[in-house]
């Protein structure tokens, strides 16, 4: 605080004249400073002064959306859960993907639907999937608790619907008419990444009779985030027109992220790459374009066909393989830390 204060004080050569006022004040004046880039977090007050730059200037107007984070602050949703992505997040992907009236957007890990509302606000029609159904509904509730954040938000006439599937299975027949995918992939700190499968073939000895109606869930395997993240752009390939945009996250180790660990393959394009960085790792936003009309073969999810499919463009090892593993061993060498028993703070 002393030296935020000094730093006020050096301004007093342009004399302004009245009063003080940090509640309704006439003129806001910024000042900000822009240090050398690390790859780890700096601790408060380390280097001070020893900026590269300094930008300082007057605010001229505000946001005309700047009060949406307010709108939209999870705090005051009716319906969220541990997953939910933050109100300025969502808005920030929702305007990357420029969701906008005569859009078609689709959440393929939808969970409570941050990003469906923020969509629809802009005037984009949506649609959601997960393969976990309760995400979506919520407990002891008639309605869904999706539906009851869209009512909340006056936007629930532009959500088509919300189905339960997993991606890999996907009921969609066609593609090439998306105009926006938009998501966060679970990548297995709060939520881990699934799809159906099993581990082992399970030798079915009495098969059920021909007109048995099964209501078991499907066994499901964990959905490596390497494996996901190929097969999400894949994906987005099909299904997007072009110029059509893939907007999602992708969590790395900050020490270990290369720019070719971002899976890409014929057709698409990387627009934006901005990393929102938490200390020994980060997750990248990543802003992706179809670049062609060609209508894609719907992928076929198969990691023996996967490389084939991305025509050799993949990393083998890229930075976010592993993570799950990587973060519950505090980003340590996995070498180093076989003794180490992952648990949750």
């Amino acid at each position: 605080m002393t030296r935020q204060r000094d730093i006020i004080e050096d301004f007093a050569y342009m004399n302004y004249k009245g009063d003080i006022d940090m509640k309704n004040p006439s003129v806001v004046l910024a000042y900000f400073e822009e240090y050398p880039k690390k790859n780890i977090l700096r601790r408060r007050n380390e280097g001070d002064g020893q900026f590269e730059r300094v930008y300082f200037g007057r605010l001229v107007t505000e946001s005309a959306c700047r009060h949406l984070i307010s709108k939209f602050n999870v705090k005051r949703r009716v319906y969220y859960g541990n997953t939910t992505m933050d109100a300025e997040i969502s808005l920030l992907m929702a305007n990357q993907a420029l969701a906008a009236p005569g859009k078609l957007v689709y959440d393929p890990f939808v969970g409570t639907g941050s990003m469906l509302y923020t969509s629809a606000y802009f005037g984009a029609m949506v649609l959601g999937s997960d393969i976990d159904g309760r995400q979506m509904r919520g407990k002891n509730t008639s309605i869904p608790g999706i539906f009851q954040s869209a009512a909340q938000y006056e936007v629930l006439d532009r959500i088509l619907d919300c189905c339960t599937f997993d991606i890999t299975r996907s009921p969609l027949r066609r593609g090439n008419f998306l105009d926006a995918i938009i998501s966060d992939p679970p990548y297995g700190v709060r939520a881990g990444a699934k799809r159906l499968g099993r581990g082992k073939q399970r030798v079915v000895e009495h098969p059920p009779a021909q007109n048995f109606e099964s209501t078991a869930s499907y066994a499901k395997v964990p959905y490596e985030l390497s494996d996901l993240t190929a097969d999400l752009v894949l994906l987005a390939r099909y299904l997007l027109k072009k110029d059509g945009r893939l907007v999602w996250f992708l969590p790395t180790p900050t020490e270990e992220y290369q720019d070719v660990d971002i899976p890409v393959c014929e057709g698409m394009e990387v627009v934006a790459n901005s990393e929102q960085n938490f200390g020994k790792w980060g997750r990248r936003l990543i802003t992706m374009r179809k670049i062609t009309s060609t209508e894609y073969a719907s992928p076929s999810f198969d990691p023996e066909q996967r490389m084939q499919e991305l025509g050799g463009n993949i990393t083998l090892n890229p930075g976010h393989k592993d993570f799950r593993e990587k973060y519950f061993a505090r980003f340590k060498r996995i070498e180093d830390a076989e003794t180490y028993i992952p648990t949750r703070d």
